[in-house]
C-alpha cells in the first residue's frame, strides 16, 4: 500500500466506492452509450487525507482541457489579494501562479498593480488565452524540475498562488515540495482547495468527482505543507455558493518568524468512517421515493456534481431529462447510466406538465426555486434531495 502523501502513513481505511461516475465534461450529439469510470476512495487513519486509492487512481491530462474559469472567481478573491499588503509584497516581486488556467486571477492581480507576474498552466489552450491577454505563462505541468528553471531564470519567486489545482495532482508531494523550492526565505505561498470537512459533515457526495486525486482538510493539508518546508501561518475556511473552501497562507519553515495557525478539523474520524454507510442509506431512500413519484423525472443541472450525484445515488437510469441552459450542454445528452438528454429552462417550462422534478441545482437556488415554482402550477412534485436527511430514522 502507498504511503499517505501527507503523513507518511499507511493505515487507510475505505471512505466511498462508486461503480458509476461521469467522466469529466462529455456531451454528446446524439445519445451514445460510456462506460463510467470507477471512484474508489480511501482515508488516512493517521492525518484524515482523503485520496483516490492509488492503484486505481483516476488520470487525466490536463494539457487538453478547454474549460476556464473566467466565471468562477470567488468574492473572496479580494482578501486574497489584500492578504499580500500584509506580507509586504511589492509590485516588482515576483509573483507566480501555478495552475494559471485562463488567466483570471493574473488579470486580478496585475489590476492591484502587481507587474512581475509569471504563470504556469499545463493546458496549450487555456496557456494561449491567458498569454493572448498579455501574461508570460509556462504551458507544464508543476514540479522540482520546473521549479529549479524558474528559480535559476527569474530569482525565485516571493508568492506563490495555486488555487484549486494541488487537489488534481497525482504526486502532491513532489507538487508542494516544488512550491516550496521556488519560494524565496522571505515569500509566501497561498494555496486554495476545497475543504473536505464540508463534504463530509454534509454528506455531500457530489463533490467527489473523477478529476479530485485528493480530498483536504485542515490537519492533513498543514501535514503535508509541513512535511515539504512550509509553514502554515493562517489558514481561513471560505464559502462559496454551497461549498465551502481552505485558503491557506505558509512562508517556508526556515523563516517561520510567525506563530503557526490552528489547524483543526471540524469533522472527527468516526464521521469520515461512517461517510460510505451514511450515503448508502440515503441513496437508498432517496431512490425509494423517486422511484414511486410521477414520471418523468426531470433533474436541475448537467454539470459534474448533479451527473456524479444521480450515479452515485443509483438514479442515473431513473432521469429522463436535465435542465441546463450553458450552451455547451443544452441540445446534447450527458453520460447517466443511460444517455440523458439535456434541455434549457426556457424549453423545460414550456413542455413539461407532468412529473417530478429533483431540485440537484445545489449551487443556485434561486434557479431551483423558479423551476420549481413555474412547474408547480402544473401540479409537477418537486423533491430536494439533501431535505430527505432529515427524514431518516
Amino acid at each position: 500500500m502507498a504511503v499517505c502523501g501527507a503523513c507518511r502513513s499507511a493505515l487507510f481505511g475505505r471512505f466511498f466506492r462508486a461503480q458509476e461516475a461521469s467522466v469529466t465534461g462529455l456531451y454528446f450529439d446524439q445519445p451514445t452509450p460510456t462506460e463510467p469510470a470507477t471512484i474508489e476512495l480511501e482515508y488516512c487513519k493517521s492525518c484524515g487525507l482523503i485520496r483516490q486509492v492509488p492503484d486505481r487512481m483516476i488520470r487525466l491530462n490536463y494539457e487538453r482541457i478547454v474549460r476556464g474559469t473566467a466565471q468562477q472567481l470567488p468574492p473572496y478573491a479580494t482578501d486574497i489579494l489584500s492578504s499580500l499588503t500584509r506580507f509586504a509584497v511589492k509590485s516588482d516581486d515576483l509573483v507566480l501562479e501555478v495552475g494559471a488556467n485562463d488567466g483570471t486571477f493574473l488579470k486580478e492581480l496585475r489590476a492591484q498593480g502587481y507587474r512581475n507576474l509569471l504563470g504556469v498552466e499545463p493546458s496549450k489552450q487555456l496557456a494561449d488565452i491567458a498569454r493572448k491577454a498579455g501574461f508570460e505563462i509556462s504551458d507544464a505541468c508543476f514540479d522540482q524540475k520546473l521549479a529549479a528553471e524558474i528559480r535559476s531564470q527569474r530569482g525565485g519567486a516571493r508568492v506563490v498562488i495555486c488555487r484549486h489545482t494541488l487537489e488534481h495532482v497525482p504526486d502532491i508531494v513532489e507538487f508542494t515540495k516544488g512550491i516550496a523550492a521556488v519560494l524565496l526565505a522571505d515569500g509566501v505561498a497561498v494555496i486554495e482547495v476545497p475543504d473536505a470537512d464540508w463534504l463530509v459533515t454534509n454528506l455531500f457526495a457530489h463533490e467527489i468527482w473523477d478529476e479530485h486525486i485528493s480530498y483536504f482538510r485542515p490537519r492533513s493539508l498543514a501535514a503535508l505543507l509541513g512535511s515539504c518546508g512550509l509553514q502554515p501561518v493562517r489558514l481561513e475556511r471560505m464559502r462559496l455558493r454551497d461549498t465551502r473552501n481552505l485558503a491557506c497562507w505558509s512562508v517556508p519553515a526556515s523563516a517561520n518568524a510567525t506563530a503557526p495557525c490552528s489547524t483543526e478539523d471540524e469533522a472527527g474520524f468516526e464521521a469520515v468512517e461512517q461517510f460510505g454507510a451514511r450515503w448508502d442509506a440515503f441513496a437508498e431512500r432517496l431512490r425509494s421515493i423517486v422511484l414511486a413519484s410521477p414520471q418523468p423525472v426531470i433533474a436541475i443541472g448537467a454539470a459534474h456534481p448533479q451527473l456524479n450525484f444521480l450515479n452515485f445515488a443509483g438514479l442515473g437510469a431513473a432521469v429522463d431529462t436535465l435542465v441546463d441552459d450553458d450552451e455547451a450542454k443544452a441540445g446534447r445528452f450527458a453520460p447517466l447510466a443511460k444517455a440523458v438528454p439535456i434541455r434549457s429552462t426556457a424549453e423545460i417550462l414550456a413542455t413539461v406538465r407532468e412529473g417530478t422534478l429533483l431540485r440537484t441545482g445545489f449551487p443556485y437556488p434561486a434557479w431551483e426555486e423558479r423551476i420549481e415554482n413555474a412547474l408547480g402550477v402544473h401540479n409537477v412534485r418537486s423533491i430536494k434531495p439533501y431535505d430527505i436527511l432529515s427524514l431518516q430514522p
